[in-house]
């Protein structure tokens, strides 16, 4: 054979294989421009249509109306630093410094009967204190209110209470100073021995 055959015989066959090709490479075009239409559909089905439906289309009673009553402020809204925020946070906190005793003393348990127990409000604090003793769940002691500066050495049994040494809890609630609202309170664990 000659080179010349050869040579024609391949450009045949480049020839039939590229023939071949096209029909794939435009499927597979066709494909890919379809999947895209698709896409392109189904991403804007996900907005809403800026433009509202006729009113006709529409029942009147799920479409709101405007409230007229009230006025916005002119220009563009003013974003606080982080200084101003933090500024606004400092002038709303509350801090309590708490002196407390760690234990309560009462020489019978009978209702009505003084006991030894200290508690200081600290003339820094900016709150009312009252504190109460809580035996299993219950209420046993109730101070008066304890102003800044002032402290109590002792309070008086509310109910019986038997004979013993028990863990119970200090509950401290925080009042606020002008308006005598609640703000908060605390809890401590201390003994409490009746003789």
């Amino acid at each position: 054979m000659t080179t010349e055959k050869i040579n024609k015989s391949k450009g045949k066959k480049e020839d039939e294989k590229r023939k071949r090709k096209w029909p794939y490479i435009l499927a597979i075009l066709l494909l890919l421009l379809l999947l895209l239409l698709l896409l392109l559909r189904s991403c804007g089905n996900q907005h809403p249509c800026p433009n509202p439906p006729p009113s006709s289309s529409v029942p009147s009673s799920s479409v709101p109306s405007l409230d007229n009553t009230g006025s916005a402020e002119p220009g563009s809204s003013s974003t606080p630093s982080r200084q101003e925020i933090l500024s606004r946070l400092q002038k709303q906190e509350v801090t309590v410094t708490d002196k407390v005793s760690a234990q309560a003393s009462f020489l019978n348990g009978s209702k009505g009967t003084s006991g030894t127990w200290e508690v200081e409000n600290p003339s820094s604090n900016t709150v009312i204190m009252q504190c109460e003793i809580v035996l299993d769940g219950e209420t046993v002691a109730k101070s008066a209110p304890i102003y800044p500066g002032e402290h109590i050495d002792g309070l008086t049994l509310s109910r019986q209470v038997s004979s013993g040494s028990y863990s119970v809890t200090a509950a401290i609630k925080y009042y606020n100073k002008t308006t005598k609202a609640y703000l908060g309170m605390a809890d401590y664990k201390i003994r409490l021995f009746v003789s």
